[in-house]
């Protein structure tokens, strides 16, 4: 068999491992990164107040720009700070973010749907009343329902994608097809993962409530989880792509 048809077997514990040791070996490295994480997301979702401030996407632009230079610097690719390879990272992202935005809006105003195919009125006010009503404006079961089907998309939309993405940002390819080729068979693997970090967020969330709800809690962990995260997807990659691209 050659090696291209090869699949590979994601480690998820082994990886782990790998992550934690490479933490404990780069403390003050890795303090750093998770230090200037925190500052960004104070200065984002505090200072700035979110989403809600225009400021907010020049935030989004610095914080990309931050990520992207900590992948060069794990990968050692110099310049880690200011590279033009940023720029060509953008093609891969965009794709991963059009595929979450579309699947998300398609969720989003699903139930909406029937309002639009001519049923009779009796029809649509039952409709409207019997489950739009209950079940997406009055409580969060739809919303609930619209996270556990992304979470089951996240392997095919978001952690195989990425791959292709810190691909292209140490200056390989950022083919999404090699990325998919290369980590077939992986499906439940990338769920798993996927489903401890959700269920991480909702543990921090959760202590975050008990606390006072500040939010305070939330970005001093989260800082600190989010950059373990990107340690573990580089960890990741290095499993997969270690190899020479010549794609």
């Amino acid at each position: 068999m050659s090696t291209s048809n090869t699949i590979k077997i994601f480690p998820v514990r082994d990886c782990l491992s790998q992550t934690w040791n490479y933490v404990n070996e780069n403390k003050k490295v890795f303090g750093i990164f998770s230090l200037v994480n925190f500052l960004l997301l104070m200065s984002g979702f505090k200072l700035l107040g979110g989403m809600g401030s225009i400021w907010f996407v020049f935030w989004c632009v610095v914080y990309y720009w931050f990520t992207c230079s900590f992948f060069r610097f794990y990968f050692g690719r110099k310049p880690f700070f200011f590279s033009g390879k940023v720029f060509d990272s953008l093609v891969p992202s965009t794709k991963i973010l059009f595929l979450t935005l579309a699947l998300a809006t398609l969720l989003a105003y699903l139930p909406f749907l029937p309002l639009f195919l001519g049923l009779p009125v009796d029809v649509l006010d039952e409709y409207t009343f019997s489950f739009i009503q209950q079940y997406v404006d009055e409580n969060n079961v739809y919303d609930l329902g619209i996270q556990v089907v992304l979470l089951f998309m996240t392997p095919l939309i978001f952690y195989r994608p990425m791959f292709a993405w810190i691909s292209s940002v140490i200056g390989r390819s950022g083919s999404l097809r090699n990325a998919w080729r290369k980590t077939k068979g992986n499906y439940w693997r990338f769920w798993l993962v996927a489903l401890v970090c959700n269920v991480v967020a909702v543990v921090v969330s959760g202590l975050d409530l008990l606390l006072g709800n500040s939010g305070w809690l939330e970005l001093g962990l989260g800082a600190i989880l989010i950059m373990f995260g990107n340690v573990y997807m580089a960890k990741s990659f290095d499993f997969f792509f270690l190899e020479v691209d010549t794609e």
